[in-house]
């Protein structure tokens, strides 16, 4: 009796010191190694004297990317001044060294295309982005540098070409423009059925949907909405040889995207997001290319949903290489009501707390090639700097990830 006793009680304790939070022996023994080469392995970025970004650190990130076509930078919220300041210098040094010279942003194809034009007849984009670009881009005070460094770099050798994504148009431009525009584009295939009055109908419905209208037509109209949409891209991709009508292709898909998500029929906005990036890559193929936006956007699979990174992906393989943020502590502010938000506290199992407990340096850097992650309980924040993703799971969603020591609010400018 005794001797069950004293068994019973050497069980007891073995598994109370192998269990931390829960975590099995085994997955502790895995998470130490993992911890111990990522402490080991992980790339440092310091500032400089003049407290910018070493730019020895960042060569040494470029190294890693060396093989790397599109390179997408993430982030887990749209309110982090920290992430879009790093994203910003990675842009530029990018840019000037490594021959990253194509940019693609989270907002509409046309907005976009529309203030490059008027930025090269000299007007400026961080005047011309509010109501324009993503709000949280157009109006984050942290972005406006970049903003300024692709206008300075327009009439140079090598200029950072800037193009927009966004399956979505909601920009002024858009509602000014778009249909007007699109109605020269068939023109030029079809001018009778522009001028009928099938299409003047068909012109004022697409106008309602560039207006954020959540109010669906009548089944017949809107079957007849959808098939009309259908009719335009079909055309547009049998006279792909004129100009322009690849790129009418593409934002005829996304109207008809828009119209869905805003019908609450279907949502596969970020899958034609992806349709979107895959085209500007294969309408320049010699380009080396940064893509920015939110991480689920840019994830290698998606989440429940096909998203643009999936596509990518699929299409170009190990060229396609995304990147996550993260941060040890901090605040952002929130897309949704404009006020700060804390991070959440750090798990004493997670990849941020370690980093924070054991590095002195401003910004680190983990790539995921090498790591023994299989099987591993540690975490790092995948959103809102709240939901958190074990280490077995990162490589199905980014290839490495940045980690910096302070998280800050973005300066919103109204």
């Amino acid at each position: 009796m005794y001797s069950n006793y004293l068994l019973a009680l050497c069980v007891l304790l073995l598994t109370a010191c192998s269990n931390e939070q829960n975590i099995p022996a085994t997955a502790i023994a895995i998470d130490k190694n993992l911890s111990q080469q990522l402490l080991a392995n992980h790339l440092a970025i310091n500032l400089d004297s003049s407290g910018q970004l070493a730019n020895e650190d960042l060569a040494a990130f470029a190294k890693k990317i060396e093989h790397v076509r599109i390179l997408a930078l993430g982030e887990q919220t749209h309110g982090a001044a920290s992430v879009f300041s790093l994203k910003t210098a990675l842009i530029k040094y990018l840019h000037q060294h490594h021959g990253f010279d194509f940019f693609i942003l989270e907002s509409g194809m046309y907005d976009v295309r529309e203030i490059m034009q008027q930025a090269k007849d000299g007007q400026s984009i961080k005047a011309i982005a509010p109501g324009n670009i993503f709000y949280m881009y157009a109006n984050s005070k942290e972005v406006t540098p970049l903003f300024d460094y692709v206008n300075d770099q327009l009439n140079t050798e090598n200029p950072l070409t800037m193009v927009g994504f966004d399956s979505q148009h909601t920009g002024g431009l858009s509602l000014a423009g778009l249909v007007t525009d699109l109605t020269k584009a068939q023109r030029a295939i079809d001018n009778a059925w522009v001028n009928s009055p099938n299409w003047q109908v068909f012109a004022k419905q697409l106008q309602q949907v560039l207006a954020g209208s959540d109010v669906r037509f009548p089944i017949e109209q809107e079957q007849l909405f959808f098939s009309q949409l259908d009719t335009l891209a079909t055309n547009f991709k049998q006279h792909n040889s004129l100009a322009n009508n690849g790129f009418w292709y593409r934002i005829t898909k996304g109207l008809v995207a828009q119209a869905k998500r805003q019908w609450q029929l279907v949502d596969n906005r970020s899958q034609q997001m992806g349709e979107n990036i895959k085209w500007w890559a294969e309408q320049y193929p010699d380009k080396k290319i940064i893509v920015w936006a939110h991480t689920w956007h840019l994830t290698k699979a998606g989440n429940k949903q096909v998203n643009a990174g999936k596509v990518v992906s699929d299409a170009f393989g190990d060229a396609y290489y995304m990147v996550h943020f993260s941060g040890e502590q901090g605040q952002y502010l929130s897309y949704i009501d404009l006020k700060n938000k804390a991070l959440a506290k750090p798990k004493k199992n997670s990849v941020e707390r370690l980093f924070k407990q054991t590095t002195t340096s401003a910004i680190n850097y983990i790539e995921n090639k090498g790591l023994p992650l299989q099987g591993s309980e540690l975490e790092a924040f995948a959103n809102d700097y709240q939901q958190t993703l074990t280490a077995n799971e990162w490589s199905t969603y980014w290839d490495g990830m940045f980690i910096l020591k302070e998280i800050t609010p973005v300066t919103y400018q109204q």
